[in-house]
């Protein structure tokens, strides 16, 4: 059972260690718990623990979230974000939060270079698939992905040229992996998993038929008797 108490400001003494043990907002200092910041006080009377919960809580992430974040880094095979926001909370996220996007995690389709399908200062939208020990995120689904970016080359906004971005002030064109609304994103309708379509398979090629480069019906090379008769004077005379 968790009884609800008074609100406490940080310092003031919640409870007594003897009775309760200091939870998540409180401190344990000389035999008593004094709260860590203000708040609403939360006696639980069954695990015997003293919480304080803040009035606005930051926003904490879990597995399935979609977030909202900056690529302020690419490496060789891996991006990463800053996370700005988790789509439709309007609390901010608690501390400096940094996912990574690995490049087999971008699409469905095989993506050769990073660069290829997303750039240093994208706006992503991805979904959380770890947090722990790191924040781990995907984007390969159709929702997910680019949902604004910026000239490489000028720096402007960009518009969508069906899986390509244009800039209209350079006229400079670039590749992305982007989100379905791209240039508009919603940020309050709920984002459903919608499987991103598997890139076609390239057909494996034929194998070269008995006969040739060279080769007689039994695979033996020509020019090494394979093809000739019996040799006529088998001697010297």
């Amino acid at each position: 059972m968790v009884e609800t108490e008074r609100i406490v400001l940080p310092g003031e003494e919640v409870a007594v260690a003897e009775e309760y043990e200091a939870g998540e907002g409180t401190y344990e200092e000389h035999g008593r718990v004094l709260a860590a910041w203000p708040g609403r006080l939360e006696l639980d009377a069954v695990h015997r623990i003293a919480r304080v919960v803040p009035f606005n809580p930051p926003a904490q992430l879990h597995v399935g979230d979609v977030v909202y974040g900056t690529v302020d880094e690419i490496r060789s095979s891996m991006a990463e974000a800053r996370v700005l926001m988790i789509h439709g909370r309007d609390r901010q996220v608690a501390g400096e939060l940094l996912a990574s996007l690995h490049v087999s995690k971008i699409s469905n389709a095989y993506v050769e270079d990073i660069r290829d399908a997303i750039r240093l200062g994208d706006m992503l939208r991805a979904r959380v698939i770890q947090t722990e020990p790191s924040i781990q995120v995907t984007t390969a689904e159709t929702n997910l992905g680019v949902v604004l970016a910026l000239c490489t080359n000028c720096r402007s906004p960009t518009e969508r040229k069906g899986d390509l971005v244009r800039c209209p002030r350079c006229d400079r064109t670039d590749r992305r992996k982007l989100a379905a609304d791209y240039g508009n994103p919603e940020l309050e309708a709920p984002i459903e998993v919608v499987p991103e379509p598997e890139a076609p398979r390239r057909p494996r090629p034929e194998r070269a038929e008995r006969g040739e480069r060279g080769r007689g019906p039994r695979g033996r090379d020509r020019g090494r008797g394979g093809g000739r008769g019996p040799r006529r004077g088998g001697g010297r005379r």
